[in-house]
């Protein structure tokens, strides 16, 4: 039978002239799947979800299915909408979207998802008094066809008045679009990659964090590809200019009040913020296979690129994992925050913010403060002298990376040990796929999907 409140939304929804409704998860490659139901024909799909074969959370980029025990063409899962997440697609005003979990068919929810598992590790910050922030601070690249080849579309300079009025044509009604989906876009700017923009959106609790990635995403590649333009954002689709980070901003507060700002600190940083930070180091090796998750992400992580390429911390350094940004006077508590630059859009953002918190979590359970800030950009320095600062490279490679992860403990747990060895395998089939490909063909196939 159906419950009340489940009736009411299905009534609602046709009155709104709704007729299909979307039931979407996230892939460990990052890529939103799902299946699409009749209104008409919804019956108990809103509670007891859909079936989805088990093999696919298995499945790489390119749909092999690595092997996984009990993950093959034998059985099903079921994805059971979040309610809350409803949302009516702009461009497509008849279809309703709602995201997923994973559950088994007794209704129980399935530890390997990572939307799952984010829920959890929430949970356990709500138990300690603390409620999270969190945001995606988004790059793109924008390309046009010409003569069967796309280029950069409209490639001008960072922050250049000409590429913003190059924009201003089409950005309110992208804007408009953004916000019916939820999402509150907050400024807009020209990046410094040839046809590269930025725009930045407000922060929310951790799992609407995640949805709104999803949906942004969605929304801009699709509004773009209306206006006969292509958006990705692919960590290095161009290996000649600048790469798109997907930078993941995050405060904590409690009692209304942001634990993370003291005025009386260098940094303007909290004891507590410390602990976050020092957890996030400690786990950095293993949290970059989640945060930049592709063989491409590891083509954009280079040393003088902007782009983070050390396992360290700073104020305003936009050379490290971690940037302190400078808060805003007139509003210095609200405006504390702790950005994790070693991050970009190919990740599962549940995956990502999940691992994130669990790390900034041990942190502040342990008291892991981290050494001393990097306030100069570390490739700068001599080895020995980062060697004496204990500035450590991060991870060169997506196999670096994983190695780090399987031996997580931590991580281990956030995602149970089948979500890992999954995760890792996904992965290796990808580093395996890749592993003959030239660097020009690795960069324009990850434009293409991401």
């Amino acid at each position: 039978m159906l419950g009340e409140n489940t009736k009411n939304i299905i009534d609602h929804l046709d009155e709104q002239g709704i007729e299909l409704l979307e039931f979407i998860y996230v892939d460990y490659t990052g890529i939103p799947r799902g299946k699409t139901i009749f209104l008409s024909e919804i019956g108990n799909h809103l509670s007891s979800g859909t079936g989805i074969t088990k093999a696919m959370p298995a499945s790489t980029m390119r749909d092999e299915i690595v092997s996984i025990e009990g993950m093959n063409a034998v059985g099903e899962y079921r994805l059971v909408p979040d309610l809350r997440s409803l949302q009516i697609l702009p461009y497509a005003p008849t279809v309703a979207t709602m995201m997923c979990d994973y559950r088994d068919q007794d209704g129980c929810k399935m530890e390997f998802d990572p939307r799952v598992s984010l829920q959890a590790v929430v949970a356990e910050y709500k138990k300690l008094g603390f409620e999270i922030k969190m945001t995606y601070e988004n790059e793109f690249t924008l390309y046009q066809k010409t003569d069967n080849s796309l280029e950069p579309y409209n490639p001008k300079i960072c922050f250049a008045a000409e590429a913003m009025d190059n924009t201003y044509h089409f950005l309110p009604k992208l804007i408009k679009n953004l916000r019916k989906v939820g999402i509150d876009p907050v400024e807009y700017y020209p990046e410094a990659g040839a046809g590269q923009h930025e725009l930045p959106i407000a922060p929310t609790d951790p799992l609407t964090a995640g949805d709104n990635e999803i949906r942004l995403k969605r929304v801009i590649k699709k509004f773009f590809a209306d206006n006969e333009l292509y958006a990705t954002f692919a960590p290095k689709p161009n290996l000649k200019s600048a790469s798109n980070g997907a930078h993941i901003h995050m405060s904590l507060w409690k009692d209304g009040t942001n634990v993370l700002y003291n005025r009386d600190d260098q940094l303007e940083l909290s004891q507590i913020g410390y602990y976050f930070v020092g957890g996030l180091l400690q786990h950095i090796d293993a949290l970059l296979a989640l945060t930049c998750p592709t063989v491409n992400s590891y083509q954009r992580l280079q040393p003088g690129h902007w782009s983070s390429a050390y396992a360290t911390f700073g104020k305003d350094n936009r050379e490290v994992a971690i940037r302190i940004p400078s808060t805003f006077r007139g509003d210095r508590t609200n405006s504390m925050n702790i950005e994790l630059k070693a991050s970009d859009a190919t990740a599962n953002p549940y995956l990502a913010l999940a691992g994130i918190l669990s790390a900034g979590l041990e942190g502040l359970k342990n008291k892991k403060a981290p050494l001393t800030p990097v306030d100069v950009a570390p490739e700068t320095l001599t080895e020995d002298m980062r060697r004496e600062k204990k500035i450590n490279r991060l991870p060169q490679s997506l196999g670096d990376a994983l190695a780090a992860l399987k031996k997580d403990s931590v991580m281990i747990k956030t995602f149970s040990k089948l979500g890992i060895e999954t995760y890792i395998k996904v992965k290796q089939a990808d580093i395996a796929y890749f592993e003959n490909k030239t660097a020009e063909e690795i960069a324009a196939e990850h434009r293409d999907i991401y």
